[in-house]
């Protein structure tokens, strides 16, 4: 399957012949991998059309370049194609950028809002070996984005993505740590499945969503288009337009009202309840004593279990905790009561007087003891000194 680069079929097309290829990989120059550099050019090439057809690109007011990658002095088998500003991320190995990213064994391509991976060590450019920086400064990422966990719908992104990295058997341990790190870098991605890769106005609707929070993270403001867009005359740019629109009323607004916090709190413990009770536990809220969790449960034998219950409109990958909550989890010693984990994610929510919340998907976890490595500090609590008289 050899394409000549300049007769793109269009971005969808591109994408799903570059991870019909991941069966034929090879780490030296082949056919299929010369095939390959010709379908990235061809990505390349379609999306710098792209980003200068999408209205919101010059409001972002930064220069968008494109590039491909996924080859140094062999072939990686996680090729990608990657849009950032010069002046912003230089290099794959340094500060925020978007990136296509291809699964090692086809299975998916995301989109992807991810970092620099690679650190200066031993005298090159090298794949950063702890993942937990990687992890961190994605977290804080998402912070950034204008209390971005709280409110991004749970169909706009992922939190976590999979490159098969595990199946890359034929490459060497520096290669699968890049990989790897690419995973750890992600901050918020969508996901295309092969087979199912969507058109290509869907897929251009999602990069015109996805780059207000990389402006955000380039902290270079987003400005609302400011004349209205003719349907008619120009779909594509109409859909970006309002997508990239969508995104600022989330950014402008994010911070969630203390109404439809407290009605996303209180759904999630009813769904709590409704499961534990139907299991035979005897349940009572004492989330407002601030013990450190949320629902009390006994049973006749004896039994006593602490339950911490979160309640989220995204997918529910990461949630946060509280001092208190990680405390009282964290020194189980002191406390006879098993512990648990209740997270309703993916909950609507119908605003109005009262708000209204429905649907979500519960996942419960007990025992729940909480890895010190997957906890994220956001922000500490510093006491300046008092100058002196």
């Amino acid at each position: 399957m050899i394409t000549v680069w300049g007769t793109s079929v269009g971005l969808s097309t591109t994408l799903q012949r570059v991870l019909d290829l991941a069966g034929e990989y090879s780490k030296d120059q082949t056919p299929a991998m010369a095939s390959r550099d010709d379908l990235l050019r061809d990505c390349v090439a379609d999306l710098t059309v792209a980003v200068g057809d999408i209205a919101p690109i010059e409001r972002l007011r930064f220069d968008l370049r494109v590039k491909a990658g996924g080859r140094q002095s062999n072939y990686s088998p996680v090729p990608w194609v990657r849009l950032y500003s010069p002046a912003h991320s230089p290099t794959a190995t340094s500060g925020y950028y978007l990136v296509y990213l291809f699964a090692a064994d086809g299975s998916r391509v995301y989109l992807s809002l991810n970092q620099g991976t690679s650190e200066f060590r031993s005298g090159a450019m090298r794949p950063i070996t702890k993942l937990e920086v990687l992890t961190t400064r994605a977290t804080e990422a998402r912070a950034a984005i204008i209390d971005f966990a709280a409110t991004l719908p749970a169909t706009a992104g992922r939190l976590s993505i999979d490159l098969a990295w595990a199946s890359m058997s034929t490459v060497g341990a520096e290669s699968r740590q890049r990989v790897r790190n690419y995973e750890a870098g992600d901050i918020v991605a969508y996901e295309y499945v092969s087979g199912a890769v969507p058109d290509d106005e869907h897929l251009y609707s999602d990069l015109a969503a996805m780059l207000p929070l990389l402006a955000q993270l380039y902290r270079t403001p987003v400005i609302r288009p400011a004349a209205a867009i003719d349907e008619k005359n120009s779909p594509r740019e109409s859909l970006a337009a309002r997508a990239t629109r969508n995104s600022v009323r989330r950014s402008q607004g994010r911070q969630l009202d203390p109404a439809t916090r407290r009605a996303i709190e209180v759904y999630a413990e009813d769904c709590a309840i409704h499961e534990l009770e139907q299991a035979g536990w005897k349940v009572g809220r004492v989330g407002h004593l601030h013990r450190g969790y949320d629902l009390e449960c006994t049973r006749p034998d004896g039994a006593a279990l602490h339950v911490e219950v979160k309640g989220t409109q995204t997918r529910g990958e990461e949630v946060t905790l509280t001092p208190g909550e990680v405390r009282h989890n964290q020194d189980q010693e002191k406390c006879p009561a098993a512990h648990g984990l209740y997270v309703v994610s993916e909950i609507q929510v119908q605003p109005g007087d009262p708000v209204v919340c429905s649907a979500g998907r519960p996942q419960f976890t007990t025992p729940w003891l909480i890895d010190a490595a997957d906890l994220v500090p956001r922000e500490y609590s510093y006491r300046v000194p008092r100058a002196e008289p």
